[in-house]
């Protein structure tokens, strides 16, 4: 009988300290939980793309706020994601407990699984992770992003109001094949289509879709090889954070005017915004790379805290234009720029 209530209480003491690790890092003790306790971090490829930094700085201020003094920036200073994962999983090696991982294709798949199991509690924004059953993969905590359809679909819309009645080409450019670019230039495609009775675009040829990759110096070179293979270019819809870019350096080496090409490009860098004001690029889908790494890190705080979030959530990228105004404006997003300078000089 004695050995039977050593059991009991063996067996009840390890459901307690089970129930300690699934809620997050709460202490043991049964105290209020302590964030400062708590080790988080953002796994990302190419740490110092200006994009990647609009990314990092709003985790890092979510932590900040949420007392999360144990917040850092892991990864690559590369693209290759294997050494994301390589770091992840030395992050959790070490106790991490909440992590933001980059990643936008089924290559997460596996990490996933491997750090869920290790008690990493992970959130993935701006990429929409599904298997191919068109489930969340397992191990994946919650996920938000903007739509890509809907930024395609007002590219499109705006374009063919612009171009209407104009004869020549327009090329389509992305960084690499993932989810998230791949919907928003299949968006744009089908939109144009769908265009056709509404707007005079019937001298207008869509290209097939190009990879210009995310290192700015090939991607520019890779967009001057299209326009000199099709000079007749008079719009580009360009995917990568760099691509407002790479396109209008593209357009003034192939002695092309301001202008002259109606580029609309993705990210609201500094970079991108000075492109904008000065006239060499027409709009920029601004994702809310800011946003939706706070509200990870915000997310996995509620997380820690016993409280639930949604499996998905649907953000806006609102579409900046030079006479745009609030999130449509430059103003708004020249902050959030500064701000990053700043915070990483």
């Amino acid at each position: 009988m004695k050995g039977k209530q050593v059991f009991c209480i063996i067996l009840m003491l390890l459901l307690v300290v089970g129930s300690v690790f699934a809620a997050g890092g709460r202490q043991a003790s049964g105290g209020a939980f302590d964030p400062a306790k708590t080790p988080v971090a953002i796994a990302i490829g190419v740490m110092n793309h200006p994009v990647h930094r609009i990314v990092q700085l709003g985790f890092l201020q979510a932590a900040q706020k949420l007392g999360y003094t144990n917040a850092k920036v892991i990864g690559s200073e590369g693209g290759d994601q294997s050494e994301v994962y390589v770091a992840a999983e030395a992050f959790a090696a070490e106790g991490g407990k909440g992590l933001l991982l980059w990643a936008g294709d089924s290559t997460a798949f596996e990490p996933l699984i491997s750090l869920s199991r290790q008690g990493v509690v992970v959130g993935i924004p701006h990429f929409k992770l599904l298997t191919n059953t068109g489930t969340p993969p397992q191990g994946l905590a919650f996920n938000m992003a903007c739509d890509p359809v809907l930024y395609g679909k007002q590219s499109a819309e705006l374009m063919a109001e612009k171009l209407s009645g104009k004869r020549g080409s327009i090329a389509i450019t992305q960084n690499t094949r993932n989810v998230t670019e791949n919907s928003g230039s299949d968006s744009f495609i089908a939109t144009w289509k769908s265009l056709a009775s509404k707007y005079n675009l019937d001298g207008i040829t869509l290209l097939p879709v190009e990879l210009e990759g995310g290192v700015l110096d090939q991607a520019t070179a890779i967009n001057l090889a299209i326009i000199q293979a099709h000079p007749d270019i008079i719009g580009a819809f360009g995917l990568t954070g760099n691509s407002p870019l790479s396109w209008a350096d593209a357009a003034t080496k192939a002695g092309k005017r301001d202008g002259e090409i109606f580029i609309i490009g993705m990210d609201a860098t500094e970079g991108n915004l000075n492109y904008l004001e000065s006239g060499k690029v027409a709009a920029i889908v601004a994702q809310p790379l800011y946003e939706e790494a706070y509200k990870t890190m915000e997310y996995l705080d509620k997380i820690f805290r016993g409280e639930q979030v949604p499996a998905w959530t649907d953000l806006v990228a609102p579409i900046v234009t030079k006479d745009g105004t609030g999130p449509n404006g430059l103003a708004y997003h020249r902050d959030i720029a500064a701000q990053v300078a700043t915070f990483f000089k």
